[in-house]
């Protein structure tokens, strides 16, 4: 008997439509009513003609479907609108507006943008083509120390590669390069370099001395957060005996702290130093002691110094600038520092040697100071005649800048008012701690900035995580004039992708004002720049 299943089969299909239908929901289409996608057409890999200019420059890009929009389009360099001076079936023809910066150019209309090519601005700041690092380093560079009669810098940070020349052999958070172009110097004999971060240098008595946040240098231990050096690179040393009358060879500079790295250290003189940190306290190494069953043994002295202290060159504490050595101390022993403070603290040294203090703490030594404060050259106590007459910062202060040319200071950070009066994330002080009235930042958009430096014409750079500055895009970098204006022709620059940690002002190989910039980025002006980027300056 044959089965006929064509029937059975139409029919569970109906029903299984049927069933379908009675469950579906109806919606209406989102997207009805909504605007047609632009019918511009460009490139972004396509080059510009010219491919780079300054303010006012002529600027043609290839697109098509332009015409249709004539009457409503507006074209961007960097979110700053461009004047138009012609379009046509082929592109358009746009003039560089003032304030231009290095970036992607937009297309815009009623709302609707279609991304075109970078365009690249110039100006008067420009990355330095006579700088011969191409590689930059592999870690944050924290500082240039400029060598006293020489023509030579030492690089200092938390590297362990510069420009490639440490692939076979790590260059470790050291080197010296030279001032014309940035090439490494081969002849500093660093050997294994620091196993920590350095921050800072001096140069006293014919001596260099690293600080950081290190506890061996070469192949040297035992020192922790400063060492002396030889000129060459080497770790100075010396011949000493122990109890059981071995000999062995251990650091010249018989010192180091405890309790957080030292970060700053300025040079007092030809034979002191000031340090300071987040360190508690200092010790020192006696190596001819016996222990209590009478083997050798490593003796550590150590008193409460708390944030900053003044040094001999050979590591011995100067108890005469901010100690008592009446007052009961560590394990109850005589002698410490005065208390300092607990909070996050940075520091600069005035053309008068004081030490200017400024970051998160709200009192200094037991005085109630706003984030700020100045010591005395003299005796390390606070300075009277600095008195910002008010209550400081109302927030904490996240970098400062003093310039001995215009002895003045400026600083950054979160704050909103200095003084009681409003002067938001950014303000300029005279050298008493007043505050400066010729200055007035504008409004910082999208980030607070984050570091500054004043130059020696009174010129100044500010770095931060913003996206623009007084309404115009500047992308985490701006130079402003002593009035807090931005400067002009200093416009050029598209974005740097991290913090800046130093900017040391130096010439071109043909002498030429240049600025090195120095930080944690891997990006500048568009351009694969690793922690390390000079650029000349007019």
């Amino acid at each position: 008997m044959k089965l006929n299943y064509t029937g059975l089969l139409l029919a569970l299909v109906g029903l299984l439509v049927s069933s379908c239908k009675k469950q579906q929901t109806v919606f209406n289409n989102p997207y009805l009513g909504g605007k047609s996608a632009l019918a511009i057409v460009t490139d972004q890999q396509q080059v510009p003609v010219p491919a780079s200019g300054a303010a006012g420059t002529e600027v043609t890009i290839t697109a098509t479907g332009l015409l249709q929009y004539k009457d409503k389009l507006n074209f961007f360099f960097n979110g700053l609108k461009g004047d138009i001076v012609s379009i046509t079936d082929a592109g358009i023809k746009v003039k560089v507006p003032n304030n231009a910066s290095t970036g992607v150019t937009t297309f815009v209309v009623d709302g609707e943008l279609i991304f075109g090519p970078i365009f690249t601005v110039t100006g008067k700041m420009n990355i330095d083509p006579t700088y011969e690092n191409t590689y930059g380093t592999n870690g944050p560079v924290w500082k240039a120390f400029p060598i006293p009669l020489s023509s030579n810098l030492m690089i200092l940070g938390n590297f362990t590669n510069y420009d490639n020349k440490g692939a076979v052999r790590p260059i470790n958070r050291i080197a010296r390069v030279a001032v014309s172009d940035g090439s490494w110097d081969r002849t500093f004999l660093s050997g294994f370099g620091a196993n920590g971060t350095l921050y800072d240098m001096a140069a006293i008595g014919g001596y260099y001395f690293p600080i950081g946040e290190f506890s061996g240098f070469g192949s040297q231990g035992n020192m922790y957060g400063i060492t002396r050096l030889f000129t060459d690179g080497k770790v100075d040393t010396t011949q000493v005996t122990t109890y059981l009358k071995k000999t062995i060879f251990v650091p010249t500079f018989n010192g180091a702290v405890a309790g957080g790295p030292v970060r700053s250290i300025y040079g007092v003189g030809t034979n002191k130093m000031i340090i300071t940190g987040d360190f508690n306290f200092y010790t020192r190494r006696t190596y001819n002691k016996n222990s209590f069953n009478n083997k050798d043994s490593t003796i550590v002295d150590s008193f409460i110094v708390r944030r900053i202290a003044r040094l001999n060159a050979n590591g011995s504490l100067d108890k005469t600038w901010r100690f008592d050595s009446t007052a009961v101390g560590y394990k109850a022993n005589l002698g410490k520092s005065p208390d300092a403070t607990t909070g996050f603290i940075r520091t600069l040294m005035d053309k008068n040697s004081n030490i200017f203090v400024y970051g998160s703490f709200l009192s200094f030594d037991g005085t109630p100071v706003g984030r700020i404060t100045r010591l005395t050259s003299i005796d390390g106590k606070i300075d009277p005649t600095f008195n910002p007459n008010g209550a400081g910062a109302d927030f904490p202060i996240e970098w400062a800048s003093y310039n001995a040319v215009q002895n003045k200071y400026i600083i950054v950070g979160e704050f909103n008012n200095y003084n009681g009066k409003p002067s938001k994330f950014m303000a300029q002080l005279n050298a008493d701690g007043t505050i400066d009235n010729t200055f007035t930042p504008k409004a910082f958009d999208g980030g607070v900035p984050q570091f500054v430096k004043m130059l020696d014409d009174g010129l100044i750079i500010v770095n931060g995580p913003f996206k623009s500055y007084d309404g115009v895009m500047r992308n985490g970098l701006a130079v402003l004039t002593p009035t807090g204006a931005l400067a002009d022709g200093y416009n050029n620059i598209g974005s740097i992708s991290g913090p800046l940690l130093d900017v040391y002002e130096t010439k071109t190989r043909d002498n030429k004002r240049a600025l090195l910039l120095m930080g944690s980025f891997n990006n500048f002006d568009s351009k694969p720049k690793n922690n390390i980027v000079r650029v000349t300056f007019e």
